[in-house]
């Protein structure tokens, strides 16, 4: 490992899960498990900034032995029946072609995902945002985008579908997270770190101290030409054992 000097700041790492600590495809946390240790070990925060559900998170906090808060797709601002009310609305009335996880069979959702029936029926459990899967035009889904924010809903894309969700967001978690570092141990020079892979990371990205994009060939990519600080990585592990070194503050 590369020497480290003495820590200026303390920081604090938000991550997005799927694609990043968690294995696009398997949805395994075993590459990271190392560097989230040594993390764990330093009083390093590492907390969880993603659109999975509460009961997705849950287990994944306990396993990893994580006790930091985090935001899941809840901060999202819109309710569940109402987000797809108005997902019907539309359908209806434009003739879009998607499903949505509350069009599928749990069974669905774990063929689309690669899970178990108890893991699709945890990513079922949503509250306050729609994955779904866009089967139209580029040029109608640059319609569904117009008609959501008319209803004050957003359209982002991970790293397998599109998201459709309130105003509330990952830059607005993020924010209000490191809020509660900030009030909480005052004493502490905290420094902010955003690791993602895909474009409904980017405004994460964008309110943090030091974001991260790790490549992925799996997921779209944002564009952050606009971050001066952004830094890139081939692998969201690697970026994790950085965060000990003096370029990430420790």
């Amino acid at each position: 490992m590369p020497h480290c000097k003495k820590a200026m700041k303390q920081l604090v790492i938000f991550s997005d899960l799927d694609g990043t600590l968690l294995d696009h495809d398997s949805y395994s946390w075993t590459a990271a498990k190392p560097a989230l240790d040594r993390l764990k070990a330093l009083n390093i925060p590492v907390v969880f900034n993603t659109s999975k559900t509460l009961s997705e998170v849950l287990p994944l906090q306990l396993d990893m032995g994580l006790d930091h808060p985090f935001n899941t797709h809840y901060f999202h601002g819109h309710p569940y029946k109402a987000i797809r009310r108005i997902l019907q609305q539309f359908r209806d009335q434009y003739d879009f072609r998607f499903k949505g996880f509350g069009d599928c069979s749990h069974r669905e959702i774990a063929d689309f995902c690669g899970l178990s029936q108890e893991e699709a029926s945890q990513a079922a459990d949503r509250k306050a945002s729609e994955p779904l899967i866009w089967e139209d035009s580029d040029k109608m889904l640059e319609k569904f985008e117009k008609q959501l924010a008319k209803e004050s809903l957003h359209l982002t894309r991970g790293g397998r579908f599109y998201h459709v969700s309130g105003k509330g967001g990952k830059g607005s978690a993020a924010k209000k997270l490191f809020k509660h570092y900030l009030e909480n141990f005052p004493g502490r020079k905290w420094l902010s770190v955003g690791l993602s892979d895909s474009f409904n990371d980017l405004p994460m990205l964008e309110v943090v101290d030091i974001p991260v994009l790790a490549r992925s060939e799996k997921s779209q990519q944002p564009a952050t030409k606009h971050l001066s600080d952004i830094k890139y990585t081939q692998s969201v592990v690697h970026a994790l054992r950085q965060a000990q070194c003096e370029r990430y503050g420790v």
